[in-house]
């Protein structure tokens, strides 16, 4: 059977809005309100904010057998694409493409074990995927996974998956995979803060957010300073009855750049520490969330490869168990 928009809407978590259109389904995880403040920041901001990250699939089912295919793909600053699968939590397959700029469509079909079992489908963190179609045996049962919390999450490039080839191997995911939560991911690459992006988008139980980094090496001072209050202002207004985490902003390799906008690396982190403790967003300070190693990177200097962002993770997910009252 070919699930249809309302069976894919029943499993989709991460989407605040699924369309089907004459050429297939659209996921969204930004409103476009929003896409169009990241759009006056920077125009290359929009197509990101069409992007895929944090979205999946996730259910149960007794089918044998999996298929789905996507195509009329769009590329980004980034061109792979993948879909991982998990069944049971183990993953069964990473499928796609390291440029859908020249391989804009594709597919994949899994067989399943006997039995039901629970089944999710991480969807493309970094490039535009149009869904064409998801099929499970004819008659088979398909009930949505229930999460157990719904995390809100903004940022920019590491948060919205730069550059793993595991969707569900990058941190964001990684944390939805640990809380058993759904994420409503709208982090943007290269986006710094701008409180016109914050917006009511539901209910959640807590908001993460990490930015900083860019604002160091695009603002003065004072921009940095007003704009990171005016974001907090905005959150706190719409998200004040739920925790809130700003992480700090990371080791990055060329940090003893001084810039000649917001300058030195480490004052900029004491800023956003107060500014966040002032309107009582909890900081998380792990200045190694982003281990010093090369290897763990894919461009060497700033964003975590598949083996980086494990570590990451590892010590996020820490440092908010310390502090979640759950």
């Amino acid at each position: 059977m070919e699930l249809t928009l309302s069976q894919l809407r029943s499993i989709t978590l991460g989407a605040l809005k699924i369309e089907q259109e004459a050429d297939g389904f659209h996921f969204y995880r930004i409103t476009p309100t929003q896409t169009a403040a990241f759009t006056r920041a920077t125009e290359s901001f929009g197509p990101k904010c069409l992007t895929t990250s944090g979205i999946r699939l996730d259910f149960y089912t007794d089918s044998s057998h999996l298929s789905l295919s996507w195509h009329k793909a769009r590329t980004t600053t980034r061109k792979m694409l993948y879909f991982d699968v998990l069944v049971d939590g183990d993953p069964v397959i990473n499928c796609g493409t390291l440029d859908c700029g020249k391989q804009p469509e594709g597919s994949f079909s899994i067989s399943l074990p006997e039995g039901s079992h629970h089944l999710q489908v991480f969807f493309p963190t970094l490039t535009i995927p149009v869904l064409r179609s998801v099929v499970l045996d004819d008659g088979a049962s398909l009930t949505p996974h229930l999460p157990s919390m719904r995390i809100l999450i903004h940022g920019d490039s590491i948060t919205q998956g730069y550059d793993a080839q595991h969707p569900s191997g990058c941190y964001a995911n990684l944390v939805a995979r640990h809380y058993d939560a759904e994420i409503v991911n709208q982090a943007v690459g290269g986006a710094c803060f701008n409180p016109e992006v914050v917006e009511p988008v539901g209910d959640f139980d807590f908001v993460l957010v990490s930015y900083g980094s860019n604002d160091w090496s695009k603002k003065n001072p004072d921009a940095f300073k007003a704009d990171a209050a005016a974001f907090m202002y905005r959150l706190n207004e719409f998200y004040g009855h739920v925790p809130r985490f700003l992480v700090l902003p990371v080791w990055r390799g060329d940090i003893d750049e001084r810039t000649d906008t917001a300058g030195d690396f480490m004052v900029c982190r004491e800023w956003l520490r107060k500014i966040a403790s002032d309107r009582s967003i909890q900081p998380l300070d792990d200045f190694d969330l982003l281990p010093h190693d090369t290897h763990l990177l894919s461009d060497g200097y700033l964003h975590p490869n598949d083996q980086g962002f494990i570590p990451y993770a590892q010590r996020l997910i820490a440092l908010l168990d310390a502090r979640l009252p759950y």
